[in-house]
């Protein structure tokens, strides 16, 4: 993965980002994006699964309307993998491939 912390692209690039939850928690806080988090894990203290569950409630109209009340998860064996994973599958969804910084 990129080193960098922020995510990089033109219209139509790839994703290239290691804080894909940082990305769309920045949305949120500027109202573009609204959603539920559900975070769990199971297994043993020692081999931990984490699983994240990100709701997508509604998205600005610059935005894919297509996600609206879909579920996306990702298991991971990090809790912010599993977060990374989960918001990275949102941002694609929207849509979204652009620098914010």
């Amino acid at each position: 993965m990129a080193s960098s912390s922020h995510l990089s692209g033109s219209p139509g690039a790839p994703l290239t980002l290691n804080r894909y939850f940082m990305e769309l928690h920045n949305l949120q806080q500027r109202g573009e994006i609204k959603y539920t988090e559900d975070i769990q894990s199971a297994g043993p203290a020692n081999a931990r699964t984490w699983s994240c569950f990100i709701t997508v409630k509604s998205v600005g109209p610059a935005f894919n309307q297509g996600p609206v009340l879909e579920t996306f998860w990702h298991n991971a064996d990090q809790k912010q993998a599993a977060r990374d994973g989960a918001a990275k599958q949102v941002l694609l969804n929207i849509g979204f491939n652009g620098a914010v910084h």
